[in-house]
């Protein structure tokens, strides 16, 4: 047996953010290109908040107050 590392969605926080803003939109009249565009975007919208915290000291704050 191989030392391969098994792989599993949601890999991140932010994929697992992501799926669940996803689940909880009406999509019934979306098609799959429509989800996968909410998805993807939903995704880039987490990591690009999460950035602009990190480098704004967001979280060392947040921290701070514990």
């Amino acid at each position: 047996m191989s030392n391969e590392t098994l792989k599993t969605f949601p890999d991140s926080y932010a994929e697992a953010l992501a799926m669940l803003y996803l689940q909880n939109q009406d999509l019934r009249e979306k098609t799959p290109s429509e989800i996968h565009t909410m998805y993807q975007e939903a995704y880039y919208e987490i990591l690009k908040d999460h950035r602009i915290k990190a480098k704004s000291g967001w979280f060392k704050d947040l921290k701070a107050t514990d």
